[in-house]
Formats: structure tokens, sequence, C-alpha cells
């Protein structure tokens, strides 16, 4: 049976960071299937792992979160058939930020994956800079925490008081190792290869599936795609405006002087890279709780 990893985190908390450096470690030596989960119906995060330069074979599922009754069946049926065809040797769950996975039991004793597949560990990661803000208006971020067996508490250089998060995540979670790292700059050997006889999803079982999974988050999702090129001016002030409206912005732009950048926002950080050999056109996904497609398309595409 193959290890599955599950990898949850809120939005812009490090994820797609900690499986950079997973491949970085392990693509040349092991065959690693990467599933990437994304509440809207765009995924740039693909693009960001296939730029590692390393090999890994990846599906893709959008549109919701896979822990939601709405994707449940479709994602074991394609996830059964993804193994079957690539036969990994260890395959990682990235999870949608906006995912509750209180579920992941139920994911996992499918018939179609019970004999394929066992879970070996839950790393969940945490904004150190916002979990106390969060936290406790998004029981998602609560129920990621309780069935983690290693917490990533990231960004630790951006501020927040590390010990008042360390503290609630042992109420949360009195079974989880908690680490602190920036850009998830952890040691991961430990974890991949001295695996828990029981995770705690596993030995909390009980006391877990008498939780109430979070519904479907209040928080609207938007793709901008163009072929256009935009003006360097034009996504400043598309910036300024939407940065503070939203959770959560990521995604490749187009320039009209002729270069690209990756771009990423959390919350109200913001960075950028540029990019010299992208070939793609603009995508740009953004998440919040009022921001309107038609009005963030329009300003960004006038």
């Amino acid at each position: 049976m193959i290890p599955f990893y599950l990898v949850t985190g809120f939005l812009g908390s490090g994820k797609t960071t900690l499986l950079r450096r997973i491949l970085e470690d392990y693509a040349d030596s092991q065959k690693i299937g990467i599933i990437q989960n994304e509440f809207a119906p765009a995924n740039v995060d693909g693009t960001d792992l296939k730029s590692s330069g390393k090999s890994f074979e990846i599906l893709e599922i959008n549109k919701g979160s896979v822990f939601c009754v709405c994707l449940l069946s479709s994602f074991i049926d394609s996830l059964g058939a993804f193994i079957d065809q690539e036969a990994p040797d260890l395959i990682f769950l990235e999870a949608s930020g906006l995912a509750d996975p209180i579920s992941i039991g139920e994911l996992l004793d499918a018939p179609e994956l019970n004999q394929k597949i066992y879970l070996a560990h839950t790393m969940c990661i945490v904004d150190a800079s916002k979990f106390l803000e969060m936290e406790p208006r998004m029981t998602r971020i609560t129920h990621q925490v309780r069935i983690a067996d290693t917490v990533v508490i990231n960004k630790t250089d951006l501020g927040g008081d590390i010990e008042a998060i360390q503290r609630r995540i042992k109420e949360l979670n009195p079974y989880a190792e908690v680490v602190n790292a920036t850009y998830c700059d952890i040691a991961f050997r430990r974890i991949l290869q001295e695996q828990p006889a029981d995770p705690v999803a596993v030995k909390q079982s009980r006391d877990l599936s008498a939780l109430e999974p979070g519904g479907r988050p209040d928080i609207r999702s938007v793709v901008i795609r163009t072929s256009r090129p935009v003006a360097r001016e034009q996504l400043d002030r598309f910036l300024e405006k939407y940065i503070p409206k939203t959770y959560r912005m990521k995604g490749y732009v187009k320039l009209s002087d002729g270069s690209a950048l990756a771009l990423q926002t959390s919350f109200e950080q913001y960075s950028s890279e540029t990019l010299p050999n992208y070939n793609g056109n603009t995508e740009i996904i953004a998440m919040g709780d009022n921001i309107s497609p038609r009005e963030m398309r329009k300003m960004f595409i006038p």
C-alpha cells in the first residue's frame, strides 16, 4: 500500500512552498504523486511546482474541496484511477486552504481506496501572523489543526505571538508535534521515514467523528484570465485596491513591457517574482468575502 500524506493549512499559509521543498529533497529518489485541490475553478499552483524542474505526477481537482460531499465521490474515483495509472511511491494531497478535512477517515475508508493507500501523516501549516485572528472565525482552521500529526507554525519572521499560538495548538491537539519555521524549512526525513503507528486522525477517529464538518465557506473566488498584456501602472492600481479586500491572490501576469510576474498576496502581504521565460497568459485567482468578479475583471481589463 502507498503512504498518503495530507497537507492542510488556510489560504496563503505555505502549503505549496512545503511541497516544493519535498520535491527538491525526494523527487530524484522517489516517484511522487501530488494531488492539488483548489477551491476556485482554476489552479496556478501546479505551474509553480512544475517550475521546480523536478519530476512528479500531478492530479488537479478544482471547483471546491475534495472533502465536500459535492466532490467526494468523483474525487475517490479520480484518485483510484490516478494510483492505478501512475503507481507513485508516495502521494501528497495539498488540500484547498478552505477545506475542512475532519472527514479524512471517510475518504480513505472508501472501498476503492482502502486497499491501495493508507494515511501516513498529516501536516498542517499555520500562518504565525494571522492564526490567532482567523482560527476563532473559521471552524475549518480549527479542524485542520485537530487532525494533524505535525503543525508547522510558518512565517515566524512576520510576527505573531508564537507562545500563544503554541498554547492554542496544544489545546486543540495535544498529540501533534509543533515546529516553528520560515518558508516551511523543516526536517522532512523523520516525518517521511518514521511514521506513527496510528496517525492522530486514526487514533482520535471516534472523537473526531463527533465534530460537525464546516459547510461550504462563504468566501468568493474570482478567476481573471486574459491574453492581453497589462500595463504595470494598471496592475499596481488593481493590487492597491484589492489586496486589502482579499484573503489571497496568486497567479501570473504578462506585462505590456514584455516581462512577466508571478505574484502572491496573503492578507496584506505581497510578493512578486520576475519570470524571464514565461510563455503563458495572465491568470490570477483571488479569494475574499465581498469581492465582485465583474468589478475585479473590469478594473483589471478596462
